[in-house]
């Protein structure tokens, strides 16, 4: 496991760092706001979804705008506009300024990812991708564990300071704000990242060279946002609901979360290592199950938060050696348009579930709901591992088998 990144990398990196920490703050307190905008659960689905509808529906024309000016100009773009974006929704009065800037930074979101990982498969090898790409995701996470711990605090010194009460509308908004100043902090390093020159393209085609293996790669997302989007968005309101915690302990419980991701993700290398891609991805999500089932109907806070902190772990740190494994296993040219298509599968998903998880949340009784939305995230987490099983392990092992053959 080597680190040794160009300098490039380093700065690409320190930008992850500073908008992981805007993500943590948003994340945190977006539910919280919308409520004390007086949005219902029905707008917080419609809120929580819009982000990801636009990035999947942009994520097309990012792919022609990174061939045709290059991954790096391509991510001051979005970077931009996802400063943008969170500072209309901390500036918003009702919902109409909001879905203007769940809007604008969906936009900014789908250039950003769209052009993160061929940026970084463009700045590494087969030998220094799994570990890049673990770190990278590593970086995001210990960034969701300090935001998370800090942010907690910011609506208390917020309210401390002007006599007002945590949960109000400017102490949150206070919150939202400091988000939007990480993101500014982050777009410098951005602003000085050079095209590498390999990933422009002529014309504006979307041709795919290899669609059965995008194809295999993808659906497993697709189902997984399907599931995630029902929960992952409201897990601050499901635990403030049913414990009736603290947005201080809220923020900490968070905190410790993307700590023991962090730290998870850095190890993903040498299980890699020892395992393959493709199986230690299968182990790591495979382990989550049992915890996602615990997160949703254990009964007690301390077995929650257990399960909270060793689910997100498994789940997330798998994500970066998956993301190595697609960029690998795919035709350089075919990149770009698979980070596009994987975005569009997996937010499609995570949209619809969430829009449908308010209509639920609005129509059923607190726990009802929640048990309901559980049982089906866990239903798509596990035909997610059943469809890496299918559609990429077992032809993988059967295709090294032929291959081994042949050579004997």
């Amino acid at each position: 496991m080597t680190w040794r990144f160009s300098r490039q990398v380093w700065l690409y990196l320190a930008s992850v760092f500073s908008f992981g920490l805007s993500q943590a703050f948003a994340a945190l307190f977006l539910n919280f706001y919308l409520r004390s905008l007086g949005l219902g659960a029905e707008w917080q689905g419609v809120l929580n979804a819009l982000p990801a509808l636009t990035l999947a529906a942009l994520s097309l024309p990012a792919v022609a705008l990174a061939r045709r000016i290059s991954n790096a100009h391509t991510l001051k773009i979005g970077a931009a506009l996802s400063l943008l974006g969170t500072l209309l929704l901390a500036s918003a009065q009702g919902p109409a300024l909001a879905i203007v800037g769940a809007l604008v930074q969906g936009a900014g979101a789908a250039l950003s990812v769209v052009a993160g990982s061929p940026f970084m498969a463009n700045h590494s090898d087969e030998k220094t991708r799994v570990t890049l790409f673990s770190v990278q995701n590593a970086l995001m996470t210990g960034a969701g564990f300090l935001g998370n711990l800090l942010g907690g605090r910011v609506p208390e010194t917020y309210a401390a300071l002007t006599g007002t009460e945590p949960g109000g509308l400017g102490a949150l908004r206070a919150a939202l704000l400091v988000a939007a100043a990480f993101q500014l902090l982050g777009l410098l390093p951005v602003l000085r990242l050079r095209p590498s020159g390999r990933t422009v393209r002529e014309g504006r085609s979307f041709a795919v060279r290899d669609r059965r293996t995008m194809a295999r790669l993808v659906l497993p997302n697709i189902l997984v946002g399907l599931g995630a989007g029902a929960t992952i968005p409201f897990l601050n309101v499901y635990i403030e609901g049913k414990f009736g915690v603290s947005y201080a302990s809220l923020g900490s419980l968070f905190a410790w979360t993307s700590l023991a991701t962090a730290a998870t993700a850095l190890l993903q290398p040498l299980l890699v290592r020892h395992l393959g891609q493709l199986q230690a991805v299968l182990l790591v999500q495979a382990s989550s199950l049992p915890f996602l089932a615990l997160l949703g109907f254990a009964p007690e806070l301390w077995m929650v938060a257990t399960a909270l902190f060793t689910r997100g772990a498994l789940m997330n740190a798998a994500g970066p050696v998956y993301g190595a494994y697609a960029m690998t296993v795919l035709p350089e040219e075919d990149r770009p348009m698979y980070s596009a298509v994987n975005v569009i599968a997996w937010d499609v998903g995570w949209a619809v579930s969430s829009v449908l998880s308010g209509v639920v949340r609005g129509a059923l009784p607190f726990s009802s709901a929640f048990n309901l939305l559980f049982a089906w995230t866990l239903l798509l987490y596990a035909a997610s591992v059943t469809a890496i099983f299918l559609g990429l392990y077992r032809p993988a092992r059967l295709q090294a088998r032929k291959e081994s053959l042949k050579s004997v």
